[in-house]
């Protein structure tokens, strides 16, 4: 036992083993703050090895820890003038996505159903979310910048069909994608505008700039309104690649995860309503394209072909382009290019 000068001068008696007070020493303890578990309150080495100095506050101000937030969701969270700090992101690691942003925006009112959701209440007064007023001004300004001008023509899809059929069992079991008609649809105009470069234009004040790559957006409805996400150098992809690219844009865009480059390199859209039991519409341009390509229900018609009647599965394309950039001319002459190329998909096979 041996004493200890407290912090007032008393001298106080401290229970403690020697290799204790060794240890103290070592570590810069004061034994007075020290509580022995020993025999008589004494203080024993594991006492000292266990004990921790008390920490002082930490008054130091945390640095901001930078918001995990995609491309797309930043730009719509600028637009619509929401800070991203408090929204809870769905993406990895806490990542904030477009979805997020939406809903956030419209946290705050109260629900009402989009169309979709019960097709609306006679009566009822249905606001804009804030992504459909954005939308809604895009379109507006096409509309009313870009003269629009419309050509239609009738192509018989009954090869293409048949060819389809022929190699998607093939054609899944090789390059683990399943392709749809959309991918001939993609590819042929790709090919035809390589013909017809101003398809792939747009005005820049009072220029046309040719953009050098060929990007086919490909129209999305989604719960929001149409998102149009595009294939990359789709002229020179082959029939697998297109597949495999369009269907992750697809499923990705239906849960709002794509990047806004996805979005914005877009040169030419198409658009089709072939689920539907639509056999033709207008489109307004994807601004600043100067092209979009819309496609119907594909239907049995009937046709007299060397005396004989036969069956035809027909689908009407239509072409919408500014007329800024196209006259009626080119316009006709892009649709009878694609139409030959699609009425024979032979050529199209061999870029599998």
């Amino acid at each position: 036992m041996q004493s200890s000068q407290n912090s007032s001068g008393q001298s106080a008696m401290i229970r403690a083993i020697p290799a204790a007070r060794w240890r103290a020493r070592k570590k810069g303890l004061d034994l007075s703050n020290l509580k022995g578990t020993g025999p008589g309150g004494t203080i024993l080495l594991r006492d000292v090895e266990g004990f921790e100095t008390p920490k002082a506050p930490d008054t130091t101000i945390p640095m901001r820890e930078e918001i995990l937030a995609s491309p797309l969701a930043r730009k719509l969270a600028a637009k619509l003038r929401i800070s991203l700090t408090n929204i809870p992101g769905s993406g990895p690691r806490g990542k904030v996505m477009i979805a997020d942003v939406i809903e956030a925006s419209g946290k705050g009112r109260t629900h009402v159903p989009e169309p979709d959701e019960g097709k609306g209440t006679f009566g009822q007064t249905i606001p804009m979310s804030r992504f459909r007023r954005i939308t809604a001004k895009k379109v507006a300004k096409s509309a009313f910048s870009a003269p629009h001008i419309y050509f239609f023509t009738d192509i018989r899809l009954d090869r293409l069909i048949q060819s389809r059929e022929e190699i998607l069992a093939d054609f899944e079991k090789r390059f683990q994608v399943r392709i749809s008609l959309n991918d001939f649809f993609i590819k042929a105009a790709a090919l035809t505008i390589r013909e017809f470069p101003l398809l792939n234009a747009k005005v820049q004040g009072e220029e046309i700039y040719v953009n050098p790559e060929i990007n086919i957006g490909v129209a999305v409805a989604i719960e929001e309104g149409l998102i149009v996400p595009s294939v990359p150098q789709a002229d020179q992809l082959g029939l697998a690649e297109i597949a495999r690219i369009r269907a992750d844009l697809i499923d990705r865009a239906r849960v709002m995860k794509l990047r806004l480059e996805e979005i914005e390199r877009g040169t030419f859209t198409i658009s089709s309503l072939a689920q539907f039991d639509i056999l033709f519409f207008t489109a307004i341009l994807n601004p600043p394209q100067s092209g979009i390509l819309t496609i119907g229900q594909t239907s049995d018609r009937l046709a007299l072909r060397e005396g004989q009647v036969q069956s035809q599965k027909v689908s009407r394309f239509g072409l919408s382009v500014d007329h800024r950039i196209i006259d009626g001319a080119m316009a006709a002459a892009f649709l009878q290019s694609l139409k030959k190329r699609l009425e024979n998909p032979s050529f199209l096979l061999l870029q599998l």
